[in-house]
């Protein structure tokens, strides 16, 4: 199988190698060890954001397709238009396109393709709103578009093999989209995988959060929880893994809750790293995993990564996270900082209940590999 795929996330192609952001690049190379070619349509980087290409894809049946600079959403909306024509050339050397939605180009797309095509439904624009810092009146205006795409994209959905992985959005389109397959996206393969019994074998005990460095995953939540801990006489450190978006002061104001909760010296930035060996490395030498999220959440891979790096997992309730790891982690109310720190006591208190979850949480990551669910994904593709 010739397969398209398309993302609106930026690569680039340079001395003979495409480059993408490492939790992209890992799942297109798991395509292409399926497919006989993997064309990529995505946009070429803008401002700042060649900082996070930062994985060289290693398979050698890709290609890269440049459908234009990633600018902002109407821009990208208007100028979609412009690459009917692309599609249209594509469209016969291509046996099916896979769409990573939502993303403002699919309805162009679609209009343009007329083949098979295929979505992978990764959020939903309307949760994301909440996230948002803007003005009242641009946030109504960008309502009002979200409003309209997803009319869009849910009739152009109902004619597609659409794969989703969020619970919440399987069960709002289950009776709305005739093919529909819930699916788990990853970015572990077989190899990445890093047996331990236990942890929490000597002091300071490591908690660690990975994952976007914002308000929204609870990271206010984590430093008041650890602060508990602390008072409580636990020897405890907080390391913290990933990117901060542009202009988002979310670090100095965790700096200064941190320091008026006297446990500022206990709080270790390590910026971001690459999805891969680079990121597992900050796992491996982990006692506990922590994620806080507060209510817009599909499921984080970064749970994935934890429970196969043989780590106890703390979550909150939100999203996916309960439907899909059940007893495998312990899971608290979100915003509730006591939770939280009484979940972390209780694993450090508690060697039989680490294991247990240490065991589950194995097995679940075993059956979330790239291996899996990829091949899953491409024979019904093919199918």
């Amino acid at each position: 199988m010739r397969l398209g795929f398309h993302y609106h996330i930026p690569a680039i192609q340079a001395g003979g190698q495409i480059r993408m952001p490492g939790y992209l690049g890992l799942f297109v190379d798991s395509l292409a060890a399926r497919c006989e070619e993997v064309v990529c349509f995505q946009h070429s980087p803008v401002g700042d954001e060649l900082a996070k290409i930062d994985y060289a894809l290693k398979s050698a049946n890709t290609r890269l397709v440049n459908i234009g600079p990633h600018t902002s959403i109407p821009v990208r909306t208007a100028s979609a238009y412009a690459n009917r024509e692309l599609y249209h050339e594509w469209r016969q050397a291509l046996d099916v396109m896979l769409v990573r939605a939502p993303t403002p180009l699919l309805p162009v797309l679609a209009s343009a393709w007329n083949k098979p095509l295929s979505i992978l439904l990764v959020g939903d624009y309307m949760a994301g709103i909440v996230e948002l810092q803007q003005p009242g009146w641009r946030k109504a205006l960008i309502r009002f578009w979200t409003m309209w795409y997803q009319t869009q994209q849910f009739s152009i959905a109902e004619d597609c093999l659409v794969f989703v992985n969020s619970r919440l959005l399987y069960d709002q389109l289950i009776h709305k989209i005739p093919n529909l397959v819930e699916t788990r996206t990853t970015t572990l393969s077989e190899q990445d995988f890093f047996q331990r019994n236990d942890t929490c074998n000597k002091p300071p005990y490591k908690l660690l959060y990975t994952g976007r460095i914002s308000a929204y995953k609870g990271l206010f939540e984590i430093v008041e929880a650890l602060s508990q801990l602390i008072n409580a006489g636990f020897d405890l450190v907080l390391d913290l893994v990933g990117m901060v978006e542009g202009g988002d002061p979310v670090l100095e104001e965790l700096e200064d809750l941190a320091r008026s909760l006297g446990v500022g010296e206990l709080i270790n930035y390590h910026g971001y790293k690459t999805a891969g060996p680079e990121l597992l490395a900050y796992y491996r030498r982990a006692d506990i995993y922590i994620i806080a999220s507060q209510n817009h959440e599909g499921f984080p891979r970064t749970i994935w990564e934890a429970m196969a790096s043989s780590l106890p997992v703390v979550a909150t309730q939100v999203g996916s996270i309960p439907a899909f790891i059940g007893d495998a982690a312990l899971l608290v109310p979100p915003k509730q900082p006591h939770a939280l720190a009484g979940s972390v006591r209780e694993l450090l208190e508690n060697p039989g209940l680490r294991q247990n979850l240490i065991r589950r949480g194995m097995a679940l990551a075993h059956d979330n590999t790239l291996e899996k669910r990829t091949g899953e994904m491409v024979l019904l593709i093919e199918g």
